[in-house]
């Protein structure tokens, strides 16, 4: 089993990436199980939202946090001391929305991926209620850095989820994180 956390602020759209993560996972990779958990704080914008993705070849059983994670998902780098990287296995990826590997990250030795989702997602204009909401852009920097569900299928779940008049933002949005995010060793 694959297991994500994942690290947002209210309102930028975690909790919706998450379940279209999962659903890019069960609709269109065929013999992938999986289920987005959502877990929230105080439940206001702004504020610290954490979501759990797992991923498996056979059901999941299992419905808590998860406690020890393959991989994280960091959508606001203010978040980033919020998770203990302890808890990310050493193999596996830390994703975060930024222009430059954070500096407690350098000379880690962990794999490091990062893209400036902010930027494109404020390009494309995807803001609502003064949020910018990167949920989609990460998607496209999970897929790339993970390799668990293609571009091809997220995009596919994206435009299930929107519709075809809401999606085309979105899917440039994960398209263009895909291409520009970098994978590092830090």
């Amino acid at each position: 089993m694959i297991e994500v956390i994942q690290i947002s602020r209210g309102g930028s759209g975690g909790v919706t990436g998450a379940k279209i993560l999962a659903e890019a996972a069960i609709m269109f990779e065929e013999g992938l199980y999986a289920q987005a958990i959502p877990k929230y704080g105080s439940e206001r914008r702004g504020a610290m939202v954490q979501a759990y993705v797992r991923f498996d070849n056979k059901p999941i059983r299992i419905h808590s946090p998860v406690y020890e994670a393959n991989h994280a998902l960091i959508l606001d780098l203010s978040l980033l001391d919020r998770i203990d990287l302890n808890s990310v296995d050493k193999e596996g990826v830390i994703i975060i929305n930024s222009k430059k590997i954070p500096e407690n990250l350098k000379g880690s030795g962990r794999k490091v991926a990062y893209v400036d989702a902010t930027g494109i997602s404020q390009e494309l204009g995807l803001v609502l209620s003064g949020f910018t909401l990167v949920n989609m852009t990460m998607l496209g920097a999970f897929v790339k850095a993970t390799d668990i569900v293609s571009i091809d299928n997220l995009v596919k779940a994206i435009i299930s989820f929107w519709g075809e008049k809401r999606a085309p933002k979105n899917v440039e949005a994960a398209k263009r994180a895909y291409e520009e995010t970098k994978v590092v060793i830090a």
